[in-house]
């Protein structure tokens, strides 16, 4: 009688199996993704609609009256353009949502599509939760999507895959959101008879002046020439000067193949043996290593710092406050590279918003391409485009109403996407031109040739877009030579070894340690799961 019940139970068993498509490692194939019948196929509009349920990370806090993350006009135009109902079935703070992910894989109730970070996406990979996309990518991408997702070499894929496989699309943002900016008090250069820096150690140089040659003319010692923080923002742009890569998780290769975390590099000694010298000659605030940002900034606000590494948003921040407080002015500076190295290049994280992947199993997964052509033609990269395509138009039809720009266009839609445009370049060509709009940007435009702002909200508006934009190179960036999903002792170790770098730098920094102290700090570092998390790289990549 056991043997027969046994024998039920398995025949039960394999039913339900073939019933439900054998399981995970067999939905995709039950799912036969044709490519499309032509190029215009690929911007298709779903007839009849489908609907996908989302992952929506809510920013916005002042819908349009009548309007909310679920029923708003940007939602609205996903399904008039595309056919594509897009339903939050998780909706929450930006903060919350790797919680949030992490309990719908527990759960096995992910979303049919969602943008995440490469520690989730890694998860849902092992969890064989999400679809093979190589095939329904290379068939169903627009050539615009493939130049913005495949940049760098298609550097943007790394973290997505999975046996030479892409498991996920990179959803791109643009390089200019994390490419630094020197920034400085150009009245304080003038007051000096100074010039704006052309290497690392001019910028030096001009710090100590900042702090010793009196550059307010108040007659007291109460300048500081370098800004730094508890937290150490802006210095791994200043080690980039000298091809040092410091950035937490910023692993470089080396010539025999093996790995090392870039913050360990020996020449990270020379800039900071010279940001010591700054310390001691008082040209960084003594008191920096127990302050916030928003404290440390504070000196900036009241005109007692006079360079400040930041972005080209940066003047909308406190250095509008010292325009209006202090009569400030600033110039944007291209960073110079050390002496002797021959060009600037900076470090920066992959510039995604995020991984975007097609659930196990759904029906369409093609849609999520769908989804990112249309943002693709126009939206995302202007350049690319003729600027005709229906989405584009339907988008700056909707950003030109008041209501909705004030809530936050952009982030009214179930997801963005960005590549690297310069609108410095655009914004002073239309300037020139006498254009009363810019298609795509035409807020911010606004806002840049407006007569209706206060002084110094203007003076920040047309810095952000006429000078900062003006002196990056979007093009000359360095992305970490391993980009893929964290590994087992980084997921374990990673904040250890971030606090480290934090702690022993700035001992180095303030004097309380000498510079040969590095040396210390690195076997520490490696000791503590750096050399093992090399060892783990390395193997993955082989």
């Amino acid at each position: 009688m056991k043997k027969r019940r046994t024998a039920l139970v398995l025949i039960l068993c394999l039913v339900m199996a073939s019933l439900a498509g054998c399981g995970k490692s067999a939905a995709q194939d039950d799912i036969k993704v044709e490519g499309p019948k032509s190029e215009e196929e690929k911007m298709k509009k779903y007839d009849p609609e489908i609907t996908l349920t989302f992952a929506k990370a809510e920013v916005v806090t002042n819908y349009p009256e009548g309007q909310d993350a679920q029923k708003n006009d940007m939602y609205k135009m996903w399904e008039d353009i595309m056919g594509i109902k897009v339903e939050n079935s998780i909706l929450c703070a930006s903060n919350a949502m790797t919680e949030k992910f992490q309990l719908a894989i527990a759960s096995d109730e992910i979303p049919d599509f969602g943008i995440v970070d490469a520690a989730t996406l890694a998860s849902l990979i092992k969890n064989d939760m999400v679809m093979d996309m190589t095939d329904i990518y290379d068939q169903w991408a627009t050539d615009n999507l493939k130049a913005i997702a495949g940049q760098q070499d298609n550097a943007l894929f790394a973290p997505t895959l999975k046996d030479g496989r892409y498991m996920a699309i990179p959803v791109a943002n643009t390089v200019g959101d994390s490419y630094p900016i020197l920034w400085i008090r150009s009245d304080w250069l003038d007051a000096l008879g100074l010039k704006a820096p052309s290497t690392m150690e001019e910028v030096f140089a001009i710090a100590e002046k900042f702090a010793a040659d009196d550059p307010d003319g108040n007659g007291k010692d109460d300048t500081y020439g370098l800004y730094l923080d508890k937290d150490l923002n802006g210095l791994d742009f200043i080690m980039a000067a000298y091809e040092v890569y410091s950035k937490d998780e910023y692993w470089v290769k080396q010539e025999d193949g093996s790995f090392i975390a870039g913050c360990t590099d020996p020449d990270a000694k020379k800039p900071l043996g010279a940001l010591a010298k700054l310390y001691e000659a008082g040209a960084i605030d003594h008191e920096f290593a127990v302050k916030e940002q928003s404290k440390e900034e504070e000196l900036i606000a009241s005109g007692k710092i006079g360079i400040y590494i930041g972005y080209f948003y940066s003047p909308l921040g406190v250095m509008k406050d010292s325009v209006a407080n202090v009569g400030a002015d600033w110039i944007a500076v291209p960073m110079p590279a050390a002496e002797g190295y021959p060009e600037y290049k900076p470090g920066v994280n992959l510039n995604v918003y995020g991984y975007i992947y097609a659930k196990q199993g759904i029906t369409n997964p093609e849609a999520i391409v769908v989804m990112l052509n249309h943002l693709c033609d126009g939206y995302a990269a202007p350049w690319l485009s003729d600027g005709d395509s229906e989405f584009y138009k339907k988008y700056n039809e909707l950003a030109a109403d008041s209501a909705i720009s004030q809530a936050g266009a952009n982030n009214l839609m179930p997801f963005q996407m960005a590549g690297n445009i310069n609108w410095g370049k655009e914004f002073t060509e239309a300037i020139a031109a006498g254009k009363e709009h810019v298609e795509g940007k035409d807020a911010d435009y606004q806002n840049v040739i407006s007569t209706g702002l206060s002084e110094d909200l203007s003076w920040a508006w047309k810095k952000v877009y006429l000078e900062g934009y003006l002196v990056m190179d979007l093009d000359n960036v360095r992305y970490s030579d391993y980009t893929g999903a964290p590994t087992e002792t980084m997921s374990k170790t990673q904040s250890l070894l971030n606090t480290q770098k934090l702690t022993d730098y700035i001992s180095i920094i303030m004097g309380d340690q000498p510079v040969d102290y590095f040396d210390t700090f690195v076997e520490t570092f490696n000791n503590i799961g750096g050399a093992k998390i090399a060892e783990e790289i390395k193997e993955e990549l082989q």
